[in-house]
């Protein structure tokens, strides 16, 4: 996907015919730009706003920044573009059909972002058997009415938009549940239906063309062609049809694996008197198995006030860290629940970044009085501070996970 907005476009006018072969480009727009006026405003905008519009950089920072300040960036970004667009000096010599393209490019970059946010941290995050909800308030100026629309499908913005508008509401039609592996093969067909039940003509064409490039090699062949049948099925898809075929015909030519039935996991040899947990995937899991990072655990249950109040904390460290860093570093969590179902519904409900497991028998083992209580691991297994630093200590605590991986 191209990361400037009118450069793209510009490409877009050379083509012939009504629809390009690389879908992820869309229809041919028109001949949006012959004024000196557009030209001029389309050099501008994309010099000073050209960040804003780099989806994968725009990515990377969903996936690093809190919802909050992803919302307030996002509609500082809007605003920012609507009225530099409104108070451009020769707007005033700008066709209908530019100022709805470039209004559309506006209204459809903020949903877009909006909408994949959920989407890209519930991807990251996969210990969550969930996708997080947008607070309500964050939909509010969301007009599903205008959703359809095939005049827009000109502007890149719209076009992400279309992917992640199926992809979320179907995710909250579902409860927010994420596919497991067992019903995975359902996802594909699932968005497609939720693209038929609200879209048409064009914007549903090539919501299902999308679907299918973005979700091909996650589902069974069978999946992709009942949703490349439902696109051959609607009038005047031809072009978007070849253009799906000439990608991933391949795909739709194989049969399905055949189904292997779950096997039970092996048994570990695990010595005696050694602390394991659960993981969300019911593994037993043993400290030594993090060996090579920095451990930074966190003992915590669901009716901890004060562990939770601590999580945001946790939050911002892990967002402080870069990359590599985050390689190096592990945030562990880990529940004395009484009940794993409590456990469960209590993570689906935080959304914790990092490790999760289950023992109620933890604080017994390693003699803990009360919780929330931090424990901090070096890179030999070695427990270095039984009793670390809080993460609401901010710096202290970040200094001492940091010397910690770089020794």
């Amino acid at each position: 996907m191209k990361t400037t907005i009118f450069t793209f476009l510009l490409g877009l006018l050379l083509l012939t015919g009504s629809v390009a072969q690389d879908i992820y480009h869309g229809p041919k727009a028109g001949n949006l730009f012959t004024k000196p006026a557009e030209k001029s405003f389309m050099q501008a905008f994309d010099d000073k706003f050209k960040a804003d519009f780099d989806t994968k950089a725009q990515y990377e920072k969903a996936r690093a920044t809190n919802v909050d300040e992803w919302e307030m960036s996002l509609f500082n970004a809007r605003k920012a573009q609507a009225e530099f667009y409104k108070s451009y000096p020769q707007a005033g010599d700008f066709s209908d059909a530019f100022k709805k393209y470039t209004e559309s490019v506006i209204r459809w970059n903020y949903w877009h972002l909006m909408l994949a946010y959920p989407i890209l941290r519930g991807n990251a995050q996969t210990t969550q058997t969930k996708v997080m909800s947008l607070p309500e308030v964050m939909l509010d100026g969301f007009d599903e009415a205008k959703a359809n629309d095939a005049d827009a499908l000109a502007a890149e913005p719209y076009r992400n938009f279309l992917l992640y508008y199926v992809t979320y509401f179907n995710s909250r039609a579902r409860g927010f549940l994420k596919y497991t592996q067992e019903d995975i093969n359902k996802s594909l067909g699932d968005k497609a239906t939720y693209a038929k039940q609200h879209l048409t003509g064009a914007p549903y064409q090539y919501a299902l063309a999308r679907l299918l490039l973005e979700n091909y090699d996650k589902v069974a062949p069978s999946s992709v062609r009942a949703v490349y049948n439902m696109l051959t099925a609607t009038p005047n898809s031809a072009a978007y049809a070849e253009a799906v075929k000439a990608r991933i015909g391949d795909v739709m030519n194989k049969k399905d694996e055949p189904v292997v039935a779950a096997t039970t996991p092996k048994q570990r040899n695990i010595p005696p008197n050694t602390f394991t947990f659960t993981n969300l995937k019911g593994e037993k899991v043993i400290l030594d198995d993090f060996k090579g990072k920095v451990v930074y655990v966190d003992f915590w249950a669901s009716w901890c006030g004060p562990c939770r109040a601590e999580f945001p904390f946790s939050k911002q460290l892990h967002e402080r860290l870069t990359d590599k860093q985050k390689e190096k570093i592990v945030f562990l969590y880990i529940s004395i629940d009484d009940k794993e179902p409590t456990w469960k519904n209590a993570l689906n409900a935080l959304q914790l970044i990092g490790e999760q497991g289950w023992n109620p028998g933890a604080a017994q083992y390693f003699g803990i009085p009360s919780i929330p209580r931090y424990m901090l691991i070096d890179k030999k297994g070695q427990i270095i501070d039984g009793n670390a630093k809080r993460p609401s200590s901010g710096d202290a605590i970040l200094q001492d996970m940091l010397k910690l991986a770089e020794g």
